[in-house]
């Protein structure tokens, strides 16, 4: 939705000695204050005045700008100890908390302001998904069991949680949290589709011993597509993808399309949205059609 000035002036208010306790330290108790310092004329101010106003409006009411013209408020230049332009100073809950200096990346701000406007539980969500991308899944699942306490009726959490278990091997205490959750909790689809592929190939040996297999019979197609159900259950889904579409280029209709019902079955897992899914149904559409 297009931004008109009036939209625009409700996150952005000029700043004086007068108004600062009220406009800014007062109001850093609700939304994080932008305190931007400019100079009317001034090239690199303008530049950066035009990319906050934009930035600004996007958080819809989550920051607030506050703008202070150097010329005519010297002693908050003083006070706040400003060197140079353009400078921006960041108050949150009545405290000065950053400093940025000179011209400014959009990319950089937009990281910055991401920080400050994002909610406890999205931080947490954000550091369990780090944790996953290096492959630390003890510590996200220690973080999701603190969750699991803190919010006991998000049932999300909890099959969360679940498909973790599920990954390090835990499949029995995976089993008795999934048997004491509604069937329809969020999630559960895929703790359930993940616990499908585990089961498939928990009795054929390890990953590597049926990368092997595959690799050794690349015509066979048992070999791959077990190959292919491991590694989605050790959640490497890409890499399963690739091996389920290469059955399909060998051979479409084996085991009544097996392949392409196990690729479905893998978007299902992945949710609806998702990148990887989106990339792979147009795959496998080019390739079947």
């Amino acid at each position: 939705m297009a931004m008109t000035p009036d939209t625009q002036a409700e996150f952005l208010i000029e700043v004086s000695a007068q108004n600062f306790q009220s406009e800014v330290v007062e109001r850093s108790q609700q939304v994080p204050v932008i305190l931007e310092f400019y100079a009317n004329g001034a090239a690199p101010s303008e530049a950066l005045s035009t990319l906050l106003r934009s930035l600004i409006n996007g958080y819809q009411g989550k920051l607030m700008l506050a703008r202070v013209d150097v010329q005519t408020n010297p002693q908050l230049v003083q006070q706040l100890g400003v060197r140079g332009l353009p400078t921006l100073k960041i108050v949150k809950d009545g405290q000065l908390i950053d400093s940025l200096e000179g011209p400014q990346e959009e990319s950089n701000l937009r990281v910055v302001f991401d920080q400050l406007t994002i909610s406890p539980a999205e931080q947490v969500r954000a550091q369990i998904a780090h944790y996953l991308s290096v492959g630390d899944r003890v510590s996200a699942m220690n973080m999701l069991k603190q969750m699991m306490v803190e919010e006991p009726s998000n049932l999300s959490l909890h099959t969360e949680y679940g498909d973790l278990l599920i990954q390090e091997g835990e499949i029995e205490q995976a089993e008795r949290l999934i048997s004491e959750l509604p069937a329809d909790a969020e999630g559960m689809a895929k703790v359930k589709s993940r616990l499908f592929f585990v089961k498939k190939v928990q009795d054929l040996g390890t990953l590597d011993a049926l990368k092997a297999l595959a690799d050794s019979h690349p015509e066979d197609q048992s070999h791959q597509y077990h190959f292919a159900c491991a590694l989605v259950a050790d959640d490497q889904i890409e890499a399963a993808l690739s091996v389920l579409l290469n059955m399909l280029r060998l051979d479409r209709n084996w085991e009544e399309e097996t392949a392409r019902n196990t690729m479905i079955q893998v978007f299902e897992l992945l949710g609806k949205g998702d990148a990887l899914a989106s990339a792979y149904r147009r795959k496998m559409f080019t390739l079947l059609h």
